[in-house]
């Protein structure tokens, strides 16, 4: 018998409500990277994962022919073609958007997906999600599926041949937790589950990239909101935690924003069993009071309310301006509550070190995190 695969087509309008609490695990801006290809004659595989939309290359040609932003094969395949990306986080997928725009009378006519959660090779037994559809010439074809297991790796596969400019995989992240419960670590990061549920602004970079790895490369990928010129305008953002936790520190690193940082932030936190708290709500306490920001550099906060738990923060600038990332330190428990299940000698003797989730050059002493230099 048959599987037969579960898929719905979604109306681009309806992007933002199917799509709009799901991380793209599959963005370069996360790590996903193209590990396997069939052939990229025409042009390369590692566009089909760029952040930015593909931009029209009509009548520009290169040794192999016209220039395309996606990825597009030789003609004339018997069978079919395919792309191997790893995720850049494992994580539950739910849905794809394969987007042919400027691909017209080249594009590939149909393609399907299949998922795997370890390294492939070829024993490798792969599991379809996304049976065979009907692709158009430049336009964006978002489908949705049901949860899947973990994945890592996706297959892309396109038939018979053709191109495609972007290819973007939306689902959850399967967040990573040190083992010890008192061990601190960003609870914001997006590795970890942390997501922008909420923003008054995203005029020119949008605010899920404050929880991106890394320190990014330029303005373009971190938060900022327009000017205002109202008299006390304030932006912010909320962002639900990946875990309840207990808040130590955070920090604000405004790289990259020399002549558009922000005045001011504070913090605030609450406790809430909703996604998006309400920004205006009476439940939300200061952590933070007002503090001063400066361009182009990480600014490191200690907060208050250290034994308050937290689902949610909310930050917000002053009066408005450009924030590259943001880091909620803290522990998913306190040192008492974790007493009976603290790590400590393990059989040989030994202390066990346990993964953190911080980034590269910072590290903890105690309750603290310090940047190297």
């Amino acid at each position: 018998m048959q599987c037969t695969m579960a898929y719905e087509v979604v109306p681009l309008e309806d992007f933002s409500k199917e799509f709009g609490s799901t991380t793209e695990l599959s963005s370069v801006s996360i790590g996903g990277q193209v590990v396997h290809v069939s052939d990229e004659f025409f042009a390369e595989a590692y566009q089909l994962l760029l952040v930015e939309p593909p931009v029209s290359l009509a009548k520009q040609y290169g040794p192999n022919g016209e220039l395309y932003s996606g990825w597009e094969t030789r003609r004339h395949n018997p069978t079919y073609d395919w792309c191997t990306i790893k995720l850049g986080t494992t994580g539950i997928i739910t849905g794809f958007d394969i987007d042919t725009t400027h691909f017209n009378g080249n594009e590939a006519p149909e393609a399907s997906v299949d998922v795997a959660h370890e390294f492939p090779n070829e024993g490798t037994m792969w599991k379809g999600i996304l049976p065979k559809v009907r692709l158009g010439p430049s336009r964006r074809h978002l489908y949705k599926i049901p949860a899947t297991g973990q994945a890592t790796y996706v297959r892309l596969k396109i038939y018979p041949d053709g191109g495609i400019a972007r290819f973007r995989v939306y689902g959850h992240v399967a967040p990573a937790f040190p083992a010890n419960p008192i061990e601190p670590f960003d609870l914001a990061h997006i590795f970890a589950g942390g997501k922008v549920v909420a923003a008054s602004d995203d005029h020119f970079g949008s605010s899920s990239n404050l929880l991106l790895p890394g320190r990014g490369k330029d303005m373009g990928d971190g938060w900022e909101t327009k000017r205002s010129y109202t008299k006390d305008h304030q932006d912010w953002v909320t962002i639900k935690l990946g875990a309840p936790g207990y808040l130590s520190t955070a920090v604000i690193d405004t790289i990259h924003f020399k002549g558009n940082f922000p005045e001011s932030c504070d913090i605030r936190g609450i406790y809430s069993q909703d996604i998006a708290p309400d920004p205006n709500s009476n439940d939300w306490n200061m952590i933070l009071s007002p503090a001063k920001l400066g361009p182009h550099r990480m600014h490191f906060f200690r907060l208050s309310n250290p034994c308050e738990q937290y689902t949610h923060v909310k930050v917000s600038i002053y009066p408005d301006g450009g924030i590259k990332r943001i880091r909620i330190i803290g522990t998913m428990a306190t040192k008492y509550e974790a007493d009976v299940t603290e790590i400590t000698t393990q059989a040989d003797g030994e202390h066990q070190a346990t993964p953190i989730i911080v980034e590269e050059g910072w590290e903890i002493i105690g309750n603290y995190i310090n940047e190297l230099y």
